[in-house]
């Protein structure tokens, strides 16, 4: 059974990583100077964020 735990632990970390890397770097294109791809970018980060949100509260994760 903690084989699975640490499996959706790992999972979990690595969808945060992800949307959080997405959404900064949304950020930095609105900041660039590209508004239009750096709006998607972060719509894209909080997509990503509510899977992972998501994820956590399916799985009983606690933050």
């Amino acid at each position: 059974m903690s084989s699975l735990v640490q499996r959706n632990k790992v999972v979990a970390k690595r969808k945060g990583a992800i949307a959080a890397a997405t959404g900064a770097a949304g950020a930095a294109l609105v900041v660039a100077g590209a508004p239009i791809i750096g709006v998607i970018g972060i719509a894209g980060g909080l997509y990503l964020a509510y899977d992972w949100f998501s994820f956590r509260v399916k799985n009983s994760m606690r933050f």
